[in-house]
């Protein structure tokens, strides 16, 4: 689990705990025969010298790949092909899929219909939820039924209280946002206007909380976008 710095409407702050929640899948896979559940493996389909991309460079052309495809099966590492994977390590690799050791990160940025605007290097943002200034609440509500439409929601983090104290502060955040039945924006940095950067060199996000309360107990969801609904106007 990790902490947020949190404060609420009255500028008052604690530190609280926030995790992913995934909701468990309804669909149980289990054998046929003896009704045990499924376990996944992670199988070996093949190496950068069996592969589609690297076939097509070692023949001159598709129908001499289909004839050797047909005759010898290259694209089968009798070794390798269907081999169990356990802990794998990602790396980088060029057009030629040999692995590559120096490599130059770019961060490309597109306009609403798809257009590049820009490419450029992209920056190194430090954490900013767990700092001495605090994630701001900045009031700023906004209706379920219009933010849905207007923003794109790729991830979300439920809040957790550790203790008596910092299960009425949450509690009393989440009676609000319920009350009206909105979502609030909220903000970090000194200045109270950056988005939330979960962790050093990670994205920023625009984040919004939401509240849900049944009798004595409470759900705060930390939603989070990087993502905006436009329409685009195409001229005719």
């Amino acid at each position: 689990m990790r902490y947020i710095n949190l404060s609420n409407e009255k500028k008052r702050n604690a530190q609280v705990l926030f995790k992913s929640a995934p909701s468990s899948s309804k669909i149980l896979m289990v054998n046929v025969n003896d009704k045990k559940p499924l376990k996944n493996k992670r199988l070996l389909k093949f190496s950068s010298k069996n592969s589609l991309h690297a076939l097509l460079h070692q023949f001159k052309n598709s129908e001499q790949l289909s004839s050797a495809l047909i005759k010898d099966d290259p694209e089968i590492d009798l070794e390798l092909t269907g081999k169990f994977l356990e802990d794998t390590d990602k790396i980088y690799i060029n057009d030629k899929e040999e692995v590559v050791y120096q490599i130059y990160k770019s961060e490309e940025v597109f306009l609403p219909d798809g257009t590049l605007k820009e490419e450029r290097t992209p920056r190194y943002l430090e954490e900013n939820i767990d700092q001495t200034n605090p994630v701001h609440w900045t009031g700023k509500l906004y209706p379920k039924n219009k933010i849905y439409q207007k923003l794109v929601f790729n991830k979300k983090y439920q809040l957790f209280h550790i203790n008596g104290l910092t299960y009425d502060f949450l509690f009393d955040m989440a009676q609000k946002l319920s009350n009206e039945d909105s979502l609030m924006m909220l903000t970090a940095g000194k200045d109270s206007k950056q988005p939330l950067v979960l962790n050093d060199g990670g994205k920023p996000y625009r984040a919004f909380l939401e509240g849900r309360v049944q009798e004595k107990t409470y759900c705060l969801v930390l939603h989070l976008t990087d993502m905006e609904l436009k329409s685009v106007i195409k001229e005719k």
